[in-house]
């Protein structure tokens, strides 16, 4: 065992080592903690999540107009608060870490806002929002992760967030512990695996040089003798060269390969939109997942801007144009293939800056 290599894994062991404690100690320490605060108050009943949401935003100016009564509508309900006079819609929602809020969800929300006149809202969750709700949030604010974390943590008990430091801290060491252990083998194999691979791979061989014998050999000939042995050894023949092609004799193969016509590629469609709507599935049996397919086929509607279910009965379009009769046709071709569906009612709201009216109307009578 060499010192060289002795010092080199220690060397690498201890870069490894400290990097890895100062990245998981000073940061993603922090990150363990919010996410174990996050679990904890997953685990909460809706009504005590909600509570603890309302008395979090009362050292933000906000104040519930009743408690207990916006907590009697539900979890699906939408808290009213004030500020300032002016009135704002909360909605909670509860899930773990592996729950997603849709953007339809959170547009929802961004509706209920413009129809009761609301000055604002916001969207609690433990879960997650999907990547499309910022776009679709239209001045909502959304809590989730560390945000939520720093909303509530103020007005958790000092023995909770001492329960959620020490449990991030006791996660935090077995990782730096971790992370230790494999620093040392990477040590190891970077001082001694790599340099035994190193010297193992075979020299390269040196140049031939003359034996005795030989140069003896070589100074006792005469020079009489090899004088008439290379006088009358014939030159050695230079081998033919190979005459270059010329130009000519490569132009007749390669005239078929100018003269072939190009294949013909079929022309692409690019930025259209398909002539017909997708074709929507048979009947599920799913009402949430046939109209998670419904807006999604009159999504690919040429003037759709998009589509939502503002009530499981009202089916909500935006317009890009002035709806036509042939627009109207379509949608109902869409719904048709839905038993549940078909006879829903259909609120199509007019184009930014268009003087026509929001239009509501049935496919089907029920």
């Amino acid at each position: 065992m060499s010192s060289f290599s002795l010092w080199a894994a220690a060397a690498v062991a201890l870069t490894i080592g400290l990097v890895s404690t100062a990245y998981l100690w000073s940061y993603r320490r922090h990150r363990t903690e919010v996410a174990t605060g996050i679990a904890g108050l997953a685990k909460m009943r809706w009504r005590e999540f909600a509570r603890l949401i309302v008395e979090s935003l009362r050292e933000r100016g906000f104040e519930a107009e009743s408690v207990e009564e916006s907590l009697a509508r539900g979890t699906q309900a939408e808290l009213r608060l004030l500020r300032a006079g002016k009135p704002w819609l909360l909605s909670c929602k509860l899930g773990d870490a592996d729950y997603r809020v849709s953007a339809a969800t959170v547009a929802e929300l961004a509706d209920a806002v413009r129809f009761n006149g609301a000055a604002g809202g916001m969207m609690v969750t433990t879960g997650r929002f999907d990547s499309n709700s910022e776009r679709v949030a239209n001045g909502l604010d959304l809590y989730s992760g560390e945000t939520l974390w720093e909303l509530v943590e103020p007005q958790l008990p000092a023995s909770t967030r001492h329960e959620v430091i020490a449990a991030a801290q006791k996660r935090s060491i077995g990782t730096i512990v971790g992370a230790w252990a494999a620093a040392i083998v990477l040590g190891l194999i970077a001082g001694f695996v790599v340099p035994q691979f190193v010297s193992s791979e075979p020299d390269a061989p040196a140049p031939a040089q003359a034996t005795p014998v030989d140069a003896a050999a070589s100074q006792e000939a005469p020079s009489d003798t090899a004088a008439p042995a290379a006088a009358s050894t014939p030159p050695a023949t230079p081998p033919a060269a190979t005459p270059a092609p010329t130009p000519a004799a490569t132009a007749p193969s390669a005239a078929p390969t100018a003269q072939a016509p190009p294949a013909t590629a079929p022309a692409a469609t690019v930025g259209t939109r398909p002539a017909n709507p997708p074709t929507a599935v048979p009947h599920t049996g799913n009402p949430s997942a046939e109209r998670a397919q419904v807006i999604r086929s009159i999504s690919t509607l040429d003037g759709v801007e998009r589509a939502l279910w503002s009530t499981p009965s009202n089916l909500l379009i935006y317009r890009l144009t002035d709806a036509q009769q042939q627009d109207i046709d379509r949608i109902c071709s869409i719904l048709d293939a839905y038993p549940d569906l078909r006879s829903s009612r259909v609120q199509l709201q007019p184009p930014p800056g268009s003087k026509a009216r929001v239009r509501f109307f049935q496919c089907r009578a029920y």
